[in-house]
Order: C-alpha cells, then sequence, then structure tokens
C-alpha cells in the first residue's frame, strides 16, 4: 500500500498540486492533504486510487518493510494497440487533468519498415513537465475516411487545448520503433521542428490536405469538418511552413 512519503515524493518528481493529484485520483483535496499529513486513516481503495493515477503518470511505488522507493520513468512508450484504444490514450494525456502537463506536441510522418508499399505512419511525441511520451507504435493514418476521422479528432483536441504549442517535422522520418524509446526520442528532439499553425502542413508530408477536405470537410458529423470550422480552411499561399525550433535535447 502507498505511503504518505511515498505520495508526496511522487508529487515532486512530477512537479504537480495537491489538487492536481487529487482530481485526477478522483478523491477530494482535503482527503489528499490528511493523507500526506498522516492525519486519519484512509480507506484502501482510497490509497488504491490514488497510486493508479501516480502510476499512469509515470510513477511506480515500492515497498519491502525496510525500505520505500519512488521512480519516475521519464520516458514512455505505449505498447502498440489498435487505433481506437491508442487515440484514447492521446486525448487522456492531451486534457488538461493530465498529470503528464503537456507542454508542446510534436506531429511526424514515419515511414514503416515492414510495410513499404502502405501509408505513411503518424506518431506523436509529448512533452510533459517532467515525463515524456512517444506515440510510434501505432498506426495512426489518414487513408480511409475512419482513419482519416479519428487523426482529425486528436488534431481537433490538440488545437483546441495546446495551440501555440504544436510542431511538426516537414519530412518523413525512418521507422522510429526500429530503436529504442531514448535513442527515438533523442533523434526527435534533435530534429529540426517547425510551428504547425494549420494541420494541412502535417497531412501534406504523408498525404494531400486538398483531397481530404474535398472528400470529408463537408460531411456532417466527420471531425475534419469540426478541425475546418476550429482552424479555418487553408489560403493557397498565405500559410508558409513555420520557422524551425531550435533542437531540443535532453535536461
Amino acid at each position: 500500500m502507498i505511503t504518505a512519503a511515498q505520495i508526496r515524493a511522487g508529487r515532486s518528481l512530477l512537479n504537480i498540486k495537491q489538487s492536481e493529484l487529487a482530481k485526477a485520483a478522483g478523491v477530494s483535496l482535503a482527503t489528499l492533504n490528511n493523507i500526506e499529513r498522516g492525519v486519519g486513516d484512509p480507506r484502501a481503495s482510497t490509497l488504491d486510487a490514488i497510486e493508479r493515477a501516480l502510476f499512469q503518470a509515470g510513477i511506480d511505488v515500492e515497498t519491502d518493510g525496510a525500505v520505500e522507493t519512488v521512480r519516475l520513468h521519464r520516458l514512455a512508450r505505449p505498447s502498440a494497440y489498435e487505433t481506437l484504444h491508442a487515440s484514447q490514450r492521446v486525448l487522456e494525456a492531451l486534457s488538461r487533468d493530465s498529470l503528464l502537463k503537456v507542454e508542446r506536441i510534436l506531429f511526424y510522418g514515419r515511414r514503416d519498415h515492414a510495410q513499404r508499399d502502405e501509408s505513411p505512419k503518424i506518431c506523436l511525441l509529448l512533452e510533459g513537465r517532467a515525463r515524456a511520451v512517444l506515440f510510434d507504435q501505432v498506426s495512426f493514418t489518414v487513408s480511409s475516411g475512419a482513419r482519416m476521422a479519428e487523426m482529425a479528432g486528436l488534431l481537433l483536441a490538440s488545437f483546441a487545448l495546446h495551440r501555440g504549442n504544436l510542431f511538426y517535422l516537414d519530412r518523413l522520418t525512418e521507422d522510429t520503433t526500429l530503436v529504442s524509446v531514448s535513442e527515438a526520442t533523442d533523434r526527435l528532439r534533435a530534429a529540426d521542428w517547425r510551428g504547425m499553425d494549420h494541420p494541412s502542413v502535417l497531412i501534406d508530408t504523408v498525404d494531400n490536405w486538398d483531397e481530404k477536405v474535398a472528400l470529408y470537410g463537408e460531411r456532417q458529423g466527420h471531425p475534419l469538418a469540426e478541425l475546418i470550422r476550429l482552424v479555418g480552411p487553408r489560403i493557397e499561399g498565405a500559410l508558409e511552413a513555420g520557422a524551425p525550433i531550435p533542437a531540443l535535447t535532453a535536461e
């Protein structure tokens, strides 16, 4: 069972407030405050909820009776899931309530070494306040109406919640899944990040934005239509590629 000291240490590693952890765990701020101060006798279910919230944020805790340990996994690479599950994971991470506390988002297209004739995959690197999460093992594409809807939904959430902190790579990368998460992240951080002022610049790296708009942009209920309403249509010649962002290095 997680201890008060481990909860405090976990919050410190994540650089989050009590109120942020309480909200993520679904407990009241007063309850969490009392637990951290050693006041009262909290329910096991309450401690479990707090431990789960910290675990989902990359915190591992262990207690062997004599030693209490708290570890933060600063890099994460979620395993390959079906894209619906993966997109839900991304949307949860993008949420303002997420303990990841996203500070910048990199979208990029990568080649797939196993399927050279398939559409390039779209991947994301989410840089948070204390850790980063790389989504490169899922098959986000824009090759069909359903896949375009999924991608448009992720872009819609990104522009709605994190506009100004969105970046992209203007050319396809080699398959980042072939190397470790640390090497893949280092390579991406060293690349030329460009500010993403409009989703068209990303889609054009893997497909054709104008064709997708013609197919789905006015389809009722399609997320691409909602995305266009949010960011506006692309005006030919008015949008230029964002200026390169200085290479980012791991702290």
